[in-house]
């Protein structure tokens, strides 16, 4: 039975890789094994947390507006610089169209940021948040 996906034009199947084999994801170009979602016409291949990863979330290390997934990044360079891991990235991220946060779908998805002893919303500076209210942290 196929499903659809926002970030495909054609239904995705569920498949289960071979013990020992992996696939290259579309979503976030990372590579992987286990359950995906496969279009066989166009080798189109989602891990399955990436399929049921959410169009929407707020995280914790951007609180000030809600977060939307988008298959691709919008920049001219076709690449975004996630603020959580601060690597570069070019497939599926969560991205704030009002002030330039991006991060990747599985930074999204692992633990929050370390918050500071007592405080409910500012995160250790390891963590670059752009956004031009967020309280800036700098330790003594």
């Amino acid at each position: 039975m196929e499903s659809k996906h926002f970030s495909h034009i054609h239904g995705l199947v569920f498949h289960q890789t071979a013990p020992g084999s992996e696939v290259h994801c579309s979503g976030c170009r990372s590579p992987g094994s286990g359950n995906v979602y496969a279009c066989w016409k166009c080798n189109y291949f989602l891990h399955e947390h990436c399929f049921r990863a959410s169009r929407s979330l707020t995280h914790p290390a951007h609180p000030h507006h809600p977060l939307t997934l988008v298959s691709y990044p919008t920049y001219p360079s076709t690449q975004f610089f996630c603020n959580s891991c601060n690597l570069v990235g070019s497939g599926f991220c969560y991205c704030c169209s009002e002030c330039d946060f991006d991060i990747h779908v599985h930074c999204a998805h692992t633990a929050a940021p370390p918050l500071l002893s007592g405080s409910a919303s500012v995160p250790l500076p390891s963590f670059n948040n752009t956004h031009p209210s967020f309280p800036s942290y700098v330790p003594s």
